[in-house]
């Protein structure tokens, strides 16, 4: 087991918008040992993201709710440098551009909004959440042997991870993303929310690939706890095309949704 997702390559200083590290084998995914999962490689955006917002506003009120991330191509388990850009920085919100580069070639791109958090409580409505067990009352259930997968705990609710169909499942990174450093929540949200289309993978993993091109993640309030649920279902149409969906949860019920693009093929 690696004792993180990535380690700091040349040392990157805290005062930098350009960091750079290098990925250990908890990174690497299911199509290839040479290449990551997407989900820690966008929540190392999310933290750039979170830490350029802080440097640039000097502000500690500011809680990352939304990010689009965009795959633009794989991203090897090896060296990689994470840049950050605000692009609005107003009273309420901040809004911050990251990439994501390896051996000189942008991977992926990532957008995230953070929202301020109200000095006083403001009105709310609770969502109506789903009777479920917690993750405590079920036990580990996972099949899965590439890296990422052992590197993080999975407890299934409903469905099946070896088969096809929808399927419920709690998540939790066994390991930080950086050392030294507890995930956030949008952090600890992405790395898991990227396995939304494989927890409920439609298709035989061995005849066919389904990869997503982009992650949307759009919550209410910031995940809180080591544990978050993926309530997941995959649409794929003859097109080669789909769309897979995750209603997302932790301890205290419901707090956002997250969206894939997938294009569908057979595996060469």
């Amino acid at each position: 087991m690696a004792e993180s997702f990535y380690e700091p390559d040349d040392g990157p200083g805290d005062g930098d918008d350009v960091c750079r590290w290098r990925a250990t084998e908890a990174t690497a995914g299911p199509w290839s040992p040479g290449s990551q999962h997407g989900g820690p490689p966008s929540a190392l955006l999310v933290r750039a993201a979170e830490r350029a917002a802080r440097r640039h506003t000097g502000r500690d009120d500011l809680r990352a709710l939304r990010v689009v991330v965009d795959f633009l191509g794989p991203v090897p388990v090896g060296a990689v440098e994470t840049r950050a850009e605000v692009v609005r920085a107003g009273r309420s919100a901040v809004l911050v551009d990251c990439e994501l580069s390896a051996s000189g070639r942008t991977a992926l791109r990532a957008r995230t909004w953070l929202v301020r958090e109200a000095a006083e409580p403001t009105p709310s409505v609770p969502p109506t959440a789903a009777s479920r067990p917690g993750p405590d009352a079920l036990p580990d259930d996972a099949t899965w042997d590439f890296g990422y997968a052992r590197h993080l705990r999975w407890r299934r609710v409903s469905g099946t991870l070896d088969g096809a169909g929808p399927a419920c499942v709690w998540m939790s990174p066994r390991v930080p993303l950086v050392p030294g450093e507890p995930l956030t929540g949008l952090q600890r949200l992405v790395t898991v929310a990227d396995s939304a289309s494989g927890v409920s993978a439609e298709l035989d993993w061995s005849r066919w690939s389904f990869p997503n091109v982009d992650l949307t993640v759009h919550l209410a309030r910031p995940p809180d706890g080591e544990w978050l649920l993926l309530d997941a279902r995959s649409r794929l149409e003859p097109t080669g095309t789909g769309l897979a969906e995750a209603e997302l949860h932790d301890r205290s019920g419901p707090l956002g949704r997250s969206a894939q693009t997938l294009v569908v093929g057979p595996l060469q």
